[in-house]
């Protein structure tokens, strides 16, 4: 897969620069409202992002998903969206940011939102954009696209939990896997 950084830079300055919908949205986060809570050892922050209740408002019902059609599909991605190749995915800029740069990571191929078989699949990209935070959330744990396996990428030291890391570690981790290369951690009362 090689490194992608520079490819998704320029894709995000292309997408931005020519894409009307993502232009506003990103334009849109400089009026986000951010409030941040102190815990001691972590800290969460808040987002009150209007423009996101498009995504996060989504239905994703039995019903609704059937009657709609997959927007993470090649087919069905609005003509100003392109993406960037990384062999089963494609890299997408997320017309619905809450990161400053943030992005949508949908396999090529139309299979349900499930990490296990493909964990492996999200530490290769993680490697590919070390510039970014990858991560996945689940289908009860707001993905507005259960039906369509993806991955999402932003902007790295965004995230409380990057910057917590060490220190959450140590007090909130448990060890699910060793790997020969990796740890795997549940983060339990985060």
């Amino acid at each position: 897969m090689g490194n992608l950084n520079l490819k998704v830079k320029n894709l995000f300055k292309e997408q931005v620069s020519e894409w009307d919908l993502a232009k506003k949205n990103y334009e849109d986060l400089k009026n986000v409202e951010i409030k941040s809570f102190s815990f001691g050892d972590f800290e969460i922050v808040v987002q009150f992002n209007p423009a996101r209740i498009v995504s996060s408002g989504a239905k994703v019902d039995e019903k609704t998903i059937k009657e709609r059609k997959c927007f993470l599909c090649k087919e069905n991605l609005p003509p100003q969206q392109k993406g960037v190749d990384a062999g089963e995915y494609s890299i997408l800029v997320n017309p619905y940011p809450i990161f400053p740069e943030h992005f949508t990571i949908p396999r090529k191929e139309h299979i349900p939102q499930q990490i296990k078989p493909f964990f492996s699949d999200m530490l290769e990209l993680a490697k590919s954009m070390d510039e970014f935070v990858v991560f996945y959330n689940g289908p009860k744990c707001g993905a507005s696209a259960p039906d369509h396996l993806h991955f999402q990428a932003g902007t790295k030291n965004f995230l409380p939990l990057v910057n917590d890391y060490r220190k959450l570690k140590a007090t909130y981790a448990e060890i699910l896997e060793k790997g020969s290369h990796y740890n795997l951690y549940l983060f339990k009362n985060y």
